[in-house]
């Protein structure tokens, strides 16, 4: 017996199924692209700055603590120099240049260190000058003090998300610097006492490098500072007023790029010891166009004066 057999036939699928299938594919890859961007957006218009402002942020807060440590270098070797007398001291100060960056999106903002020796440059300096006698000598002629200290070491951060700032180190003081502001962050060697007269302390530093030219440093490195003390030596005074003056005076010139922290510096000071403007000193201040200010403070009717002078040699290693 035979059974009939029919044709067996396929249904093929329609072109039209298939291009909806390929839209749904680039459609889907398209959306997904998109989501990956937005996600990249918001992470490198939102948090690469945060980060990186965070990271500025803490650079600054370093370089300040780095600057202040230098300081505490020089304080402690000056100590121990009035107790053991002797000047063959040093210490090392590391300083970072810049701040680290965001890996892949972000590099690191780069700083720039400059160390400025007392014979390579005019900014900053500090001057005191008064007039004295010493008893016994020459009839007891009156002489004349004008000893001037220099140099310094300056770093400046020109950040790209926080605020642009620099962190200065002059006569043992360390200023923070930037656009709206100063702030002393470290006070100078420079103290009064009212008790029996007006007696004034005042320390001058130097810096001095193994060359006369300012040395600078750029990037986001660390740079080793090498520091020793070259010499120290202390000297009292008594101010004595020249013939027809009315007070015995000892003046300050300072020439520096942030006037107003070391006009608060001794506006304080001198507020914390009873004294008052006009009667007991002046203190005026004045500029330049190279943003070199001259801070001029004459204190009236000072009985003693001692005056320490310090200069440090510094070389700096990256």
């Amino acid at each position: 017996m035979r059974f009939y057999q029919g044709k067996q036939s396929s249904v093929k699928p329609s072109k039209w199924k298939q291009d909806r299938e390929g839209v749904a594919s680039v459609v889907g890859t398209i959306l997904a692209l998109i989501v990956f961007l937005s996600i990249l957006g918001i992470f490198t218009n939102h948090y690469v700055p945060s980060m990186m402002a965070s990271n500025e942020h803490q650079h600054d807060n370093t370089v300040i603590s780095q600057l202040s440590e230098f300081k505490q270098s020089v304080d402690n070797m000056m100590m121990y120099s009035t107790s053991s007398h002797s000047s063959t001291l040093s210490s090392y100060t590391p300083v970072t240049l810049g701040s680290s960056g965001v890996p892949m999106f972000a590099v690191g903002t780069q700083g720039q260190m400059n160390v400025i020796p007392q014979s390579g440059s005019t900014i900053p300096y500090f001057t005191v000058t008064l007039n004295y006698r010493i008893s016994g000598i020459n009839g007891n002629s009156i002489y004349h003090l004008s000893s001037a200290s220099g140099g310094g070491i300056v770093v400046n951060m020109p950040n790209r998300y926080y605020v642009q700032q620099s962190v200065l180190y002059e006569n043992d003081a360390v200023i923070l610097g930037q656009s709206n502001g100063e702030l002393m962050i470290a006070d100078p060697g420079f103290s009064i006492t009212t008790q029996g007269g007006l007696h004034v302390n005042i320390l001058q530093v130097s810096i001095a490098t193994p060359t006369t030219a300012n040395m600078t440093y750029s990037g986001t490195n660390t740079v080793a500072m090498s520091s020793s003390l070259l010499s120290f030596t202390r000297n009292s005074y008594t101010p004595y007023p020249l013939p027809g003056a009315a007070s015995t005076n000892v003046n300050l010139t300072i020439g520096t790029p942030f006037p107003y922290a070391w006009t608060s510096f001794f506006n304080s000071t001198f507020a914390l010891a009873g004294l008052s403007s006009g009667l007991n000193y002046t203190l005026t201040v004045s500029g330049s166009s190279s943003q070199l200010y001259t801070v001029n403070l004459s204190l009236k009717g000072v009985s003693s004066l001692i005056l320490t002078n310090t200069i440090v040699s510094v070389s700096p290693e990256e």
